[in-house]
């Protein structure tokens, strides 16, 4: 007689008690603590969470006259809606106000960026956009700036401009502009973005920073 092939448990080797779905499920049972896992798909990162108030430094602003103005931005974005106040101020402790620019809308962290590490490609849409002369010097200003705004600015009163812009103010039309495509970076308590370019157009993906500012925006 032949010798079994297994050792005899019972009248039964362990052959015949081993079946082959159990010795499957034994082997998947030992794969899943110690197989290979490089053929796993990575884990794609999270976005970064920006969401909350952040506040610029008080910056100089060198103007073509040879004068100084200072200028701050104040961001407040929740969870898919930003808005910023950039304030334009005569001191450099940027108390006293010149002419405020409010910017509001719908924002997206769309991927990370390809070009700026550590960075996300953002776009940061447009349904508000008003100008506020703080002073009359400003005030005469705006009113001296063709298309911009759609009627006589007064101090103190802010006037919307998404339609119809403020393009010797920086301001792009609505229609033209409907989106600032961006780059944001956070970093522990501070805030980056792209830095503009001098025309300030950054309307189209194509147009999006590819490098950060070097102004970070510190959250409250």
């Amino acid at each position: 007689m032949m010798p079994s092939s297994g050792r005899i448990v019972s009248g039964m080797t362990t052959t015949t008690l081993l079946s082959p779905a159990l010795l499957a499920s034994v082997f998947a049972l030992a794969c899943a603590h110690g197989c290979d896992q490089e053929g796993d798909p990575e884990t794609a990162p999270d976005a970064p969470e920006i969401a909350g108030h952040w506040v610029g430094d008080c910056l100089p602003s060198p103007q073509a006259d040879g004068t100084t103005q200072y200028l701050r931005l104040d961001f407040t974005i929740g969870d898919a809606d930003w808005a910023l106040d950039y304030v334009t101020h005569g001191d450099d402790a940027c108390a006293n106000k010149l002419v405020t620019v409010h910017i509001a809308g719908p924002y997206t962290l769309e991927r990370e960026s390809e070009t700026v590490e550590g960075a996300w490609e953002a776009r940061f849409g447009f349904t508000t956009k008003t100008i506020r002369p703080e002073v009359d010097g400003l005030r005469d200003y705006l009113n001296s700036l063709d298309g911009c705004g759609a009627a006589e600015f007064a101090t103190g009163v802010a006037q919307d401009v998404l339609k119809t812009g403020c393009l010797g103010f920086g301001q792009h039309p609505g229609a033209d502009c409907p989106a600032d495509y961006d780059v944001v970076k956070r970093d522990g308590d501070d805030l980056f973005f792209g830095a503009r370019p001098v025309d300030n157009d950054m309307c189209t993906a194509a147009k999006r920073p590819t490098a950060l500012a070097p102004v970070a925006n510190h959250k409250r």
